[in-house]
């Protein structure tokens, strides 16, 4: 029992952790993407090239890539292959 007392006296040394969300935000850390969206380069070709790495290294497995061939009358990435489907199941994310 004294043990738990002891706990609790350095809990109450230490600062607050919790934030007052409408009144205060926390910081967002420079790397922070937050939202998981298919990018293009500046040429307007999708930076996916449809290799499922991605998908592969997805914990939730909530990623699904299918890939399809590149033409040269119809170039959708700079790679051989494009995604035709580039699906991200938000609700296992």
């Amino acid at each position: 029992m004294i043990s738990g007392f002891g706990i609790t006296a350095r809990r109450l040394a230490k600062p607050k952790v919790t934030v007052q969300y409408p009144d205060e935000r926390r910081e967002q850390f420079p790397r922070t993407r937050w939202r998981h969206v298919l990018t293009r380069f500046d040429s307007g070709l999708e930076r996916c090239i449809g290799c499922s790495l991605c998908a592969g290294a997805c914990p939730a497995r909530c990623i699904y890539v299918e890939a399809a061939e590149n033409t040269d009358e119809e170039r959708y990435s700079p790679g051989e292959r494009y995604a035709v489907r580039y699906e991200i199941n938000m609700l296992r994310c």
